[in-house]
């Protein structure tokens, strides 16, 4: 048979007619037919049974009918002229050219009443071929025919369900003009599955399966192609197009990271052993230890040791190998402080002090924080760093990094003599413990990136005299660029008016003490630590705030700054007033800032006629101003450290602070303790976490000075709720309440008692 009656599944209704009788005349020739057997090219075979037996290969052969419904049987696998069949023809055709052993006989059937002949190639399935070798009937053959048809449904869904999951459900392309339906390039390639799964049903009911070698088929397919355009084919196989992109699309990515890499690691170090992580400096690498959720580094050296050759001498960098450190420096405890005398008189520390502590909630690279650089010591000689030591629990709680470093003190920090300056090139000599500070903001600035901090976003806290030198620091161009903030706590507003050549003058009084003939600067540094300390004339130490005295010189009292030419250049006052430095400046103090132990253990308890005895017995009441105080102050040992407190602290910081357009003044009034004091260390200990808050008012104070400093670190201003340019004073009481003036302050400024009296240090 051929493609093209292959391909003619429309049948008229005469042929139906004309096989109808061929059917009838091959029944009626069934006993008359001298042979039988026709074998299809499909590999089936038709048997005809004879009237008699026959001689095959000398053998009897018993004759076989032909079932009804190997022409014609309405199903699956046996439609007489149906695509399907055809396909299936062509498969085993195309087989048996292969193996040589292709058989296409022609059967001519001869009916002797009807005279007419039938010549006809049929073509079976491989299911009858097979099934036809067995003697079996009619019901038999059948059975094996709806057996066959399940099994390759079965198949057919095995093979369909994993195409449907990936390609999805097949479309079935638009219908030609013969009414075929056109076949695309893409299911082509899938015929052994689409032509299993989808059939066309022919006029007469029949179902036909489409074959791979219809030639009319191929022809329509082929002229389907040439009609596609690009975009109808990229259409058809977006999927395979998409995946293709995507992984183009991720390969260019994973180079590009690849190759380009990032500028700093937003990594943090591993914790090891879940406490200690190691940091970088300029000079090696530091291992710190996990406390109270922030990581301590303590004892970090920041300068070269000033001992030897290098006492009063300004602060050296480290920029030499010999003082740094090849493996990881163990930086879990603290160092010594710098010698220095306390108030009681003893003394402590080492001459090799020069280091610093770091306190980080994190150690990374990315969201740098605000850093804070505590500068604390209660006098030019003596009690550092009091207060000021990091919190680590605030550290955490509030993101900011605590940086505290030690400085030199006393004789050894701030004399200025005529050998040492001579021995030096500029000739300068005293303000060491200020260059030891600006070395340490300049280590911050290299270094605090390495920790997690802002170098941008650095503010200097001072408590006391650390007060008195960040407020002189600000306005030296040493410091220009080292920070942007300052919050300055109990400060002197006196400060340093000296030229250099008078503070020599005066200081030769302590080089004769120490009995170097000639004043040798070789004799000067060979001696040790603690003779310096012992010979500091008593006129040079500190003194406990008191009301003046009547004998007392204010512009004679010695002074430990001096304007050196190199760091100061110029009264520190004269420089906020002319220079403006582009710094913003919080300065701030305490109610009772001038209490001391020493003024409250004078009686046993402080009568009101005490009170007025020691007033009447100073410097006021020969000034006859006794009575006028008392119209101001009642006559309560609380109110005398008040009076002692305005003329010494609060008033000369207010009028300085006055004089200064981008400054703000606060005073802290909530008391505490058992003598119900706002002391001196209110302020710091509120900011720094160590405030015991013991009732409501003062757990708000607590808030209340958190929320204005760590505003003033994080933004540099105050709070926008609070600020006021019309009020010169902020009350941090329970609550922050702005004011245009402190009570008091106006009459010791009027009676020229303030700032003359300030404290000095």
């Amino acid at each position: 048979m051929s493609n093209k009656d292959c391909g003619d599944t429309d049948k008229s209704d005469d042929k139906k007619k004309i096989e109808d009788e061929e059917r009838e005349k091959m029944l009626n020739t069934e006993n008359e037919a001298s042979t039988g057997v026709v074998t299809g090219g499909g590999g089936g075979a038709v048997v005809i049974k004879p009237s008699s037996l026959e001689i095959e290969d000398g053998r009897e052969v018993k004759p076989k009918k032909i079932p009804i419904g190997g022409i014609k049987m309405p199903g699956f696998f046996t439609r007489s002229r149906s695509k399907e069949k055809c396909k299936e023809d062509d498969e085993e055709d195309g087989e048996q050219n292969q193996s040589g052993n292709q058989q296409n006989e022609k059967i001519e059937y001869n009916n002797e009443e009807n005279k007419g002949t039938l010549r006809k190639g049929i073509k079976l399935p491989i299911v009858f071929n097979k099934k036809s070798k067995t003697d079996v009937n009619d019901e038999e053959n059948e059975k094996i025919t709806a057996e066959s048809a399940a099994n390759r449904k079965k198949l057919i869904d095995s093979i369909k369900q994993p195409l449907v999951s990936a390609f999805g459900k097949f479309r079935r392309p638009p219908e030609t003009e013969s009414g075929n339906l056109a076949v695309s390039a893409t299911q082509a390639g899938l015929a052994s599955a689409e032509t299993l799964g989808d059939f066309d049903k022919t006029d007469d009911g029949m179902e036909s399966i489409k074959l791979d070698g219809d030639k009319n088929d191929d022809i329509e397919k082929q002229e389907l192609t040439e009609k596609e355009g690009w975009f109808e084919t990229a259409l058809r196989h977006r999927i395979s197009i998409g995946g293709v992109l995507i992984f183009i699309i991720i390969v260019i990515i994973i180079l590009l990271v690849t190759l380009i890499g990032k500028k700093h690691v937003p990594v943090s170090p591993p914790i090891e052993q879940g406490k200690y992580v190691t940091a970088v400096t300029s000079c090696g690498k530091v291992q710190g230890i996990l406390e109270d959720g922030a990581f301590a580094f303590r004892g970090i050296p920041y300068a070269v040791p000033p001992i030897d050759e290098r006492r009063w001498l300004k602060a050296g960098a480290l920029n030499d190998l010999k003082y740094c450190w090849d493996d990881v420096l163990i930086a879990h405890n603290a160092t010594p402080a710098c010698a220095q005398i306390h108030s009681n008189g003893s003394t402590s520390g080492v001459e090799s002090c020069l280091t610093l502590d770091v306190v980080t909630p994190y150690v990374r690279y990315e969201n740098p924080i605000p850093v804070i650089v505590l500068i604390g010591t209660e006098s030019f000689i003596g009690g550092s760093p009091s207060k000021m030591r990091p919190s680590a629990s605030y550290a955490r709680s509030r993101d900011v990094i605590f940086v505290r470093p030690n400085f030199r003190l006393g004789v050894l920090g701030f004399l200025a003599a005529a050998p040492l300056s001579q021995a030096t090139y500029p000739h300068t000599s005293g303000n060491y413990g200020l260059s030891d500070i600006i070395l340490a903001l300049q280590w911050v600035q290299l270094n605090i990136e390495h920790f997690g901090g802002d170098k941008n976003s650095v503010t200097l806290l001072g408590h006391r005299t650390g007060a008195t030198l960040v407020t002189a620091l600000a306005t030296s161009r040493k410091c220009k660029g080292l920070f942007s903030k300052v919050w300055a706590t109990s400060g002197s507003a006196k400060f340093p008016g000296k030229q250099l050549s008078d503070s020599e003058r005066e200081n030769k009084e302590f080089l004769d003490i120490l009995q170097c003939k000639n004043n040798d600067v070789k004799c000067l540094r060979e001696k040790n630590v603690a003779e310096l300390l012992d010979n500091v004339p008593d006129t040079w130490r500190h003194v406990q705030p008191d009301v003046p005295q009547e004998d007392e010189r204010p512009n004679e009292r010695h002074e430990w700054l001096v304007l050196d030419g190199d760091i100061l250049q110029k009264h520190p006052v004269d420089s906020w007033r002319d220079d403006k430095p582009k710094v913003q400046i919080m300065i701030g103090t305490t109610a009772h800032v001038s209490a001391s132990q020493k003024l409250f253990l004078k009686h046993t308890e402080w009568t009101p006629e005490l009170v007025k005895e020691h007033i009447q017995s100073s410097f006021f009441g020969k000034q006859n101003l006794t009575d006028e105080i008392f119209k101001r102050y009642n006559q309560t040992y609380r109110d005398l450290v008040q009076l002692i407190s305005d003329v010494r602290t609060v008033c000369p910081l207010l009028a300085f602070s006055s004089q200064l357009e981008n400054a703000t003044f606060y005073v802290a009034t909530i008391t505490r303790g058992d003598n119900l004091l706002a002391d001196v260390d209110s302020d710091i200990d509120a900011i720094l976490g160590r405030y015991e808050a013991k009732t409501p008012e003062r757990r708000r104070y607590v808030s209340a000075m958190q929320q204005l400093f760590y505003h003033f670190v994080w933004h540099g201003t105050i709070a926008p709720t609070i600020q006021n340019s019309y009020n010169k004073v902020l009350i941090v009481d329970q609550d922050i309440l702005p004011n245009p003036e402190y009570p008091n302050c106006d009459f010791w400024i009027n009676k020229n008692i303030v700032p003359l009296y300030a404290s000095i240090d």
